[in-house]
């Protein structure tokens, strides 16, 4: 029996532990949870929710390579109405401490997300996953500039309310990713 704490905050959260699982490796959670009890992790990090259904790429949209894999999924996912109806109550229901990743097209897309969220129980935390293409910005990546990196941050900020942690999940793809986590 061991009488360590390995317990974590964000902000004004407190996760049992720091083992999440990464936004996307299991959708929200539901197949992990015929290997372990969900309740054990500090944290389900969801697939990135939208606005509104997504199919995603077409096949092949992954490869395997010698040091590991690549995707290209596109997001694929039931859209923010499924998941607040399903997969919310799921994750409640089994005890999981849930962080929700949300994804957008453009600045106002993660905005009406965050303001779903706002009134919904059970969630720990918000990651915004920046790294997608902003298509009111010729496809550029928001996280690919401190610029609409910050108005996304700044507009979820501004949309959830309380006392959530919103978490930035950042593009590696850049030249200086220590000044945009600055700047958001």
């Amino acid at each position: 029996m061991s009488s360590l704490d390995f317990s974590t905050k964000i902000g004004s959260k407190r996760f049992s532990n720091p083992i999440f699982t990464a936004s996307g490796c299991a959708s929200s959670g539901q197949e992990l949870a015929q290997f372990f009890d969900l309740s054990e992790i500090g944290a389900v990090v969801t697939k990135s929710i939208m606005s509104k259904p997504r199919l995603g790429r077409p096949t092949p949209r992954m490869a395997e390579t010698p040091s590991g894999m690549l995707n290209s999924i596109g997001l694929q996912g039931p859209g923010i109405d499924v998941f607040l109806e399903k997969d919310i109550p799921w994750l409640v229901a089994n005890n999981a401490k849930v962080i929700v990743s949300i994804a957008g097209e453009t600045v106002d897309e993660y905005g009406v997300l965050a303001r779903r969220l706002r009134a919904v129980s059970g969630i720990s935390a918000v990651e915004v996953n920046i790294s997608c293409p902003n298509v009111e910005n010729r496809g550029q990546v928001f996280s690919c500039h401190p610029d609409t990196a910050t108005a996304v941050i700044e507009t979820v900020r501004r949309n959830i309310g309380g006392e959530l942690p919103i978490i930035a999940k950042l593009s590696p793809d850049v030249t200086d990713i220590v000044h945009i986590a600055e700047s958001v």
